[in-house]
C-alpha cells in the first residue's frame, strides 16, 4: 500500500490556476480604471453624478480586491509557490511509525493540509513529531511501519512496509 503525491501535475494545476486568477485581476482593475477615467473625461457638464458613481465603483473594487488577496489569492499564491520551489528543495526520506491522522483541516504556510502524528525511528533516538497530508483519506492504519518523503514537513510519497 503506498501514497503518492503527483507533483507534476499538481505543478502545473497551481501554475495555471495563479496565472488564471492573476490575470483576472488585472484585467478587471483595469476594466474599473480605464472606466472611472472615461466616465469622468467624456462628460461635458454635470460630471458630479458620474464623479460619485466613479467613486463607488472604486469603493467597491477595493473591498473586493480586499476580499480577492486575503482569501482566494492567498492559497493559490501559496500553493504555487510551494510546489515552484519542489524541484531545488530538501526531500528528506524516514521511516516512521504511523500513529494517528486528524480530521481536522489546519492552515500551515498557507497551505490547507490535515495532520499526522508519526513517531520517526532512528538509531539515535525515537521520537513523536507531527507533517501534514493534502491527502483527505490515508489507508494506514495506526502502528503501520512506513517509509516516507516529505517536502516542507508536508507528505509526498508513503509506502508500507510489509
Amino acid at each position: 500500500m503506498s501514497y503518492e503525491v503527483d507533483v507534476k501535475l499538481e505543478q502545473q494545476a497551481s501554475k495555471s490556476k495563479f496565472l488564471r486568477m492573476s490575470l483576472l485581476f488585472s484585467s478587471l482593475l483595469t476594466i474599473v480604471i480605464v472606466s472611472d477615467v472615461l466616465m469622468i473625461t467624456l462628460t461635458k457638464e454635470n460630471y458630479l453624478p458620474f464623479l460619485i458613481i466613479s467613486i463607488v465603483i472604486s469603493v467597491l473594487f477595493a473591498w473586493f480586491a480586499i476580499f480577492f488577496f486575503t482569501l482566494i489569492y492567498s492559497e493559490i499564491n501559496a500553493k504555487y509557490r510551494y510546489f515552484k520551489g519542489y524541484d531545488s528543495g530538501i526531500k528528506p526520506t524516514d521511516e516512521v511509525i504511523f500513529l494517528r491522522k486528524n480530521d481536522e483541516i489546519c492552515l500551515t504556510n498557507g497551505l490547507y493540509v490535515y495532520p499526522l502524528h508519526v513517531k520517526y525511528v532512528s538509531t539515535l533516538k525515537e521520537e513523536t513529531k507531527t507533517i501534514y497530508t493534502f491527502a483527505e483519506n490515508l489507508n494506514f492504519e495506526n502502528g503501520d511501519k512506513l517509509t516516507i518523503e516529505t517536502y516542507q514537513r508536508i507528505l509526498i510519497k508513503a509506502e508500507k512496509h510489509s
